[in-house]
């Protein structure tokens, strides 16, 4: 009789544990939602207008044409899709990312006269877009994604995107006229504490001078 009791027991208990791992594991937010995480650049073959990008994530097999007609492949199964840059652009670099199971797509564009960038979130399985976003600037620097927030640089730019609604949270242009620096490009931003650091690319080995703005804020704390 007290081994029946003892073996309900123990059933119990392990009933109890498992719905706690189950509950822990429906409340854990996703790695990919929360940690800060750079892009990956697409391989790119050709140039300017016959340009194509090819990458792979998450068992899928992406081809992005220049003019923004692309298609996703698995197995025999195809979903075509098409980014629609402005009429007269065309993509000239790629950076992807997942985020919250739906794809991310920073894209370099030009019209071969004048540059930019352009930001596009696509739903998954369906390869709709969600939304579109323009960064005023060329010479595109590889993006960082914190959360549910993009840091974005170009030439004399950098700004940080609301990733569900793809609206600028703040930005910053013109930093090559009133910030006392070049900022042709921007390496990799950084997270460091309370600021984010957006790092001018070094030229002919001399060193870039470093923008860093409040995270709270969106506000330059100093340039230095």
């Amino acid at each position: 009789m007290r081994l029946g009791g003892f073996a309900r027991a123990a059933v119990a208990l392990l009933c109890l544990a498992s719905c706690a791992a189950a509950q822990g594991e429906t409340l854990a937010p996703s790695a990919e939602s929360n940690s800060p995480g750079a892009f990956q650049k697409a391989t790119q073959t050709g140039a300017v207008t016959s340009a194509v990008f090819d990458f792979e994530l998450s068992g899928f097999s992406y081809h992005i044409a220049a003019n923004g007609n692309g298609r996703r492949t698995k197995g025999d199964k195809t979903r075509r899709f098409n980014l629609r840059p402005d009429r007269g652009d065309y993509i000239e670099g790629l950076y992807f990312s997942g985020y919250d199971g739906n794809l991310l797509l920073v894209c370099g564009v030009t019209d071969e006269e004048t540059g930019g960038g352009l930001v596009v979130k696509l739903e998954q399985p369906s390869m709709r877009a969600l939304w579109r976003q323009q960064i005023p600037a060329f010479n595109l620097g590889e993006p960082l994604r914190e959360g549910r927030r993009l840091y974005v640089t170009g030439i004399g730019f950098v700004g940080a995107l609301d990733l569900k609604t793809g609206m600028y949270e703040w930005k910053h242009a013109g930093l090559y006229e009133n910030a006392g620096g070049k900022f042709n490009s921007f390496e990799l931003p950084e997270i460091k504490g309370d600021e984010v650091l957006f790092r001018e690319r070094p030229v002919d080995n001399t060193p870039g001078k470093t923008i860093r703005v409040s995270r709270k804020t969106g506000k330059i704390v100093r340039i230095e």
